[in-house]
């Protein structure tokens, strides 16, 4: 499923995945090391998450957050925009037989049927994506939850100096505002305001407004 969107990232994943085989290791340590823990982005998850229960991965990646799920629930469907990243997630989790791997195309979850899943979440992803994006994203999160239903989406938080502070650091860390601008995953931040309307839009209830762990859920 070839859209812009995907086109623009393509090869995000390469440099990890070849620096990764030079050392001898998997790509998701690398991952693990460079960004956090896989593990304790999944243990966030799990008090969500059943033996019955049927997930959704916005954004899979590699599998880094994917294989502390996997073990925890009926089914996981791991989604992404990327085809480079499909294929080493499905090395990854080929140990699984309860996950399966969809091709989105990274603005709609148009795959996927209304009422589908018990748990939908994704994490280094939504703060990336441009706030009509998110809106968008929110409409099609509510769609495909169940009754019931758990979304869990990290975002990073506008709420005072500190992450003022964060984002000036980034700039500069990357060389400046000018090759800030360019870079597809520079951040976009958010506030408890800003998705506290958008719950209210779509009708999800509000379980964790911490914005770097937002937790809804769809009324029963």
């Amino acid at each position: 499923m070839k859209t812009r969107k995907a086109t623009l990232w393509r090869g995000y994943y390469r440099p990890y995945v070849e620096r990764a085989k030079e050392r001898g290791v998997n790509a998701v340590q690398l991952l693990d090391e460079e960004w956090y823990d896989g593990r304790k982005s999944a243990e966030w998850v799990r008090p969500y998450v059943s033996r019955d229960s049927v997930v959704l991965e916005i954004a899979c990646g590699i599998g880094r957050v994917s294989r502390f799920v996997a073990p925890h629930c009926r089914h996981l469907s791991c989604a992404d925009i990327l085809e480079e990243a499909l294929r080493e997630a499905r090395r990854n989790l080929a140990v699984f037989d309860n996950v399966s791997f969809h091709a989105i195309n990274g603005y709609d979850l148009r795959g996927f049927g209304s009422g589908e899943f018990d748990c939908v979440y994704s994490f280094t992803t939504f703060f990336h994506f441009d706030f009509e994006l998110v809106v968008q994203y929110f409409a099609e999160m509510g769609r495909v939850l169940k009754p019931g239903g758990i979304g869990l989406i990290e975002f990073k938080r506008w709420c005072d100096d500190r992450d003022l502070d964060q984002l000036l650091s980034k700039i500069e860390r990357v060389g400046g505002i000018e090759k800030y601008e360019t870079k597809l995953d520079k951040w976009r931040y958010v506030s408890k305001e800003m998705l506290g309307i958008r719950c209210a839009r779509y009708r999800l209830d509000v379980l964790d407004d911490d914005t770097t762990k937002y937790a809804v859920r769809k009324p029963t």
